[in-house]
């Protein structure tokens, strides 16, 4: 069953859709690193079929307004992800989150020793669940 479309649902639709484009556009813009002309085109795009959803509720186009409006949210939300996915990768690569080309010796020694224990702890509980299992047998 599919619902009903309605020009208020539309309207709606498409604020929304205008909303989140807005909000996108200006984060890119604000984004300190290279423009992605894939995220320029789809955001583009997205503007277009906004645009032409608009028209078509104008015109009382509903069926056709509505597929513009999905059309729109999908370029929209392609931007978007790729958009942030970007927004990470930068944020990573410049930064000192993850940078594990460096070890700390005093880290790897700790580590060395903690895991070791964990496994030992590990092999005993894996023995001792074993031993019980071949009790109930």
């Amino acid at each position: 069953m599919s619902k009903v479309v309605t020009k208020n649902s539309i309207m709606s639709q498409l604020v929304a859709l205008e909303q989140f484009l807005n909000r996108l556009k200006e984060d890119v813009e604000h984004a300190q690193y290279r423009r992605n002309q894939l995220v320029a085109q789809s955001i583009e795009d997205a503007v277009d079929e906004l645009a032409a959803g608009f028209k078509n509720l104008a015109r009382e186009r509903l069926t056709k307004a509505h597929l513009n409006i999905k059309l729109a949210w999908l370029r929209a939300n392609y931007a978007r992800q790729l958009f942030d996915s970007e927004t990470v990768e930068y944020e990573l690569g410049e930064g000192n989150y993850l940078e594990l080309t460096e070890e700390e010796p005093e880290f790897a020694t700790a580590a060395r020793v903690h895991f070791s224990y964990l496994e030992s702890e590990l092999k005993f509980m894996r023995s001792e669940i074993q031993s019980r299992m071949g009790k109930k047998k």
